[in-house]
């Protein structure tokens, strides 16, 4: 077998980042990827009659400043942007929807308490972040926040951020650190969220992009390849197992959410290796966050407006919602003057992976949707429902954010590194996997630079 300094385990967001860093290092690498295209979870489907439909809302938050745009600097390539987020609505009691401002009708107190705490945020220091990262998001409105109106507030961020559905369980350091830049980036403080954008065309066109980027540097790309077992010992790495034969490497590097690192990496070694971080790996299998809900494809806009809907609780569901009109911001994915439009239900794993609470609860959110778009369902050309559990990998908790996260590296296991969004890293979504992927560079070449 071809001998490699670094093996990748997974063509994701991290794992094509890490291999085109250390490609242009000097490193010989490969990537290993189990599916026949790249992207995980980052994946454009093609359907017939022109739809290029994302396997989520793959959002980029702060886009041409975010990580991923650095990462792609970083691998020498670029990408078209969509059209930025002007806004957020908002769906209330009454059944419509309002500009997020309005939707809170605050009066001249509250916009100055809001003011003050956007202030804050946008000054707060990385050691303050860093503080907060074991703290709650409920505890931080305790401490700082009057109004319930800007808690509610506070707490639809959150979730939109997080796609978590408690405030108890969403990480105040987390949402400090995106909120503030955010704010940093932005061109008013009432729209926090104008940078976010998405790359034109779907996400597949950034997953291609960095995967023509990493083999143009000479990288071996493995697809349709996965990697049945990683074996591991006192000196590192020992052995790496596909259908297609073993490979050995100094650096192994597992750029894989924690629920498939279980299924593959020598977990009865690393017990006895690294026995507080296999405890903590197994603990955190199932600490993710999930959603179910539909994508549908209609022949006219439900609506216009290039900015997020969202609610903090559906009426007549109970749940957070979050609905994105992706046609309204990229016209390239959807036949001329159609739309595509992702609506979804945040929920725990468990809830999401009960299959008869996801029937009712689908069943009653189409109802509820109806109600929303009231010429949906006569301008319908397609539908889907589906859910995911594992959205953001690694959920963004207290105690799970920052210096708590997983960590990317092992000092009982040299040479075994870990990348992607599980692992430490800041961020919405993808921006974690990305500053993951140069958080872990940084650790191998620290290391094992050439």
């Amino acid at each position: 077998m071809e001998k490699y300094d670094v093996i990748i385990i997974g063509a994701g967001i991290a794992g094509l980042g890490v291999g085109g860093i250390l490609q242009n290092k000097g490193f010989k690498t490969a990537v290993f990827e189990k599916s026949k295209v790249v992207g995980g979870r980052s994946r454009t489907f093609e359907l017939p009659g022109g739809w290029r439909v994302d396997m989520g809302t793959h959002c980029v938050d702060q886009g041409v400043h975010s990580s991923c745009a650095k990462l792609l600097t970083e691998l020498g390539t670029d990408i078209p942007w969509s059209h930025n987020l002007e806004g957020f609505m908002f769906y209330g009691e009454d059944g419509k929807w309002k500009p997020m401002m309005e939707s809170f009708n605050l009066g001249e107190a509250e916009r100055k308490e809001l003011n003050e705490l956007q202030t804050w945020i946008k000054n707060a220091s990385d050691e303050l972040i860093d503080h907060y990262d074991n703290v709650s998001l409920t505890k931080l409105l305790e401490e700082r926040v009057k109004s319930p109106k800007i808690g509610e507030f506070c707490k639809t961020v959150g979730m939109v951020q997080t796609t978590l559905t408690e405030s108890d369980i969403i990480s105040a350091g987390e949402f400090i650190h995106i909120y503030r830049d955010q704010m940093r980036v932005s061109k008013s403080p009432d729209l926090p969220f104008d940078a976010v954008r998405m790359p034109l065309g779907g996400v597949q066109t950034m997953m291609n992009a960095m995967a023509e980027a990493y083999k143009k540097r000479g990288g071996a790309l493995h697809l349709g390849t996965p990697v049945r077992k990683v074996l591991v010992g006192k000196g590192g790495p020992a052995e790496l197992v596909t259908d297609g034969g073993s490979y050995s490497s100094p650096i192994v590097v597992i750029a894989a959410p924690i629920w498939n690192v279980l299924k593959f990496l020598d977990m009865a070694a690393m017990d006895q290796l690294a026995p507080a971080w296999a405890k903590r790996m197994r603990e955190c299998e199932f600490e993710t966050s999930a959603s179910m809900g539909y994508t549908i494809g209609t022949k006219v806009p439900l609506f216009d407006d290039k900015c997020y809907l969202s609610a903090w609780r559906v009426p007549g569901l109970g749940m957070p919602l979050q609905i994105l009109g992706h046609t309204n911001f990229d016209t390239t994915i959807a036949p001329p003057g159609h739309m595509i439009a992702f609506m979804g239900a945040c929920g725990t794993p468990a809830q999401v992976g009960d299959a008869a609470f996801r029937k009712k609860t689908l069943d009653q959110f189409w109802v509820v949707l109806n109600q929303m778009f009231p010429n949906m369902e006569s301008n319908l050309v397609w539908k889907q429902d589906g859910f995911t559990i594992g959205i953001d990998g690694l959920s963004r908790s207290p105690g799970m954010t920052g210096r708590y996260r997983l960590p990317v590296e092992l000092p009982e296991v040299p040479g075994l590194y870990f990348s992607g969004d599980c692992y430490l890293g800041r961020g919405v979504g993808m921006n974690t996997a990305a500053s993951s992927a140069m958080i872990c560079v940084d650790a191998i070449l620290s290391k094992h630079g050439k």
